[in-house]
């Protein structure tokens, strides 16, 4: 294997083999989950796979979800990985493996990094479609823990507008620009999701998106709720993320005049579409989601073991 194969960490001179390895996959996938390499301080967690001078494989490494210090709930570390494989080897899993390796041994050199009092889970997402990679992940003895719906919504259609219906409540479209205003946002969005926070290390990561927004309800100075809107930086589509409304708020309707507030966001950037993800199994999530003009147009799965 080591003969026939040459495996490496993603290099500049690389980007045109990667390019046409993503070809080669969504000509021979209607739908996959494929990472770009992204900026060069992240190439060192990027492995590739050539059989002379053709890229038959990448696997890649990310933290997802690192949980500060001080974080007082349970919750656990996630890192997520990528392994796609070219079209005349998807059915090699020594290939597989040759490259599951790597990427395992890169999440166990970043887990000794984070804060030692969490626990981390080693973690992937792939579509339902992508048969062949999900039943590896079972052979390895990954868990499937949840899935989701991709929706999709086209804004050339009429948008709904909804109203408010709690009066004292101010929404605004938030650069979150201080680093009170993102503890403040942070501390509000940990009382909804304590398992899965998101921390000021993921943050800037979401505002690096173009046309980057909080769109978030106030209610004498307290966050009651909030979305965040932008574009995708590889493709033509919106994106609408970290939906929330705190308990004592809801049925009020601010779930939904939030993500109208969005939808109208983002069709006056000229985009045309919006997509957001939903867990299967949250019905009203998705009664909402459909009620807005969004439909499901496939599913991932997602998948973890404890590392």
């Amino acid at each position: 294997m080591q003969s026939k194969y040459i495996i490496r960490n993603y290099q500049s001179e690389d980007k045109p083999a990667a390019i046409q390895l993503y070809k080669n996959l969504i000509e021979h996938h209607s739908d996959i989950i494929y990472w770009q390499p992204g900026p060069e301080s992240n190439w060192k967690n990027v492995y590739c796979v050539f059989y002379k001078d053709l890229m038959i494989a990448k696997g890649q490494l990310e933290a997802i979800n690192i949980v500060s210090t001080d974080h007082s709930a349970n919750a656990s570390h996630l890192l997520f990985f990528n392994i796609k494989l070219h079209s005349n080897w998807e059915d090699d899993n020594e290939l597989r493996n040759l490259l599951y390796k790597k990427v395992l041994e890169g999440a166990k050199l970043l887990k000794k990094k984070l804060p030692a009092q969490f626990p981390v889970k080693f973690c992937v997402g792939n579509f339902a479609s992508e048969a062949k990679e999900n039943a590896y992940l079972e052979s390895r003895g990954f868990d499937h823990f949840k899935s989701l719906y991709w929706m999709r919504c086209k804004l050339n259609n009429l948008i709904p507008q909804s109203a408010l219906k709690i009066p004292d409540i101010s929404v605004k479209h938030w650069d979150m620009g201080t680093r009170v205003e993102e503890l403040a946002y942070l501390q509000a969005e940990q009382g909804i999701w304590p398992d899965e926070p998101t921390n000021l290390e993921k943050l800037p990561a979401y505002k690096s998106n173009p046309f980057w927004k909080a769109i978030t309800a106030f209610y004498n100075g307290e966050i009651i709720g909030s979305i965040m809107a932008w574009k995708e930086k590889q493709e033509d589509i919106g994106t609408i993320e970290n939906v929330f409304v705190k308990p004592y708020w809801r049925k009020y309707g601010l779930a939904s005049y939030l993500i109208s507030e969005g939808l109208h966001y983002l069709k006056s950037c000229n985009l045309s579409k919006v997509q957001l993800l939903v867990e299967t199994e949250n019905e009203s999530a998705l009664k909402l989601y459909r009620s807005l003009g969004f439909e499901t147009i496939k599913e991932e799965k997602r998948y973890w073991i404890d590392l």
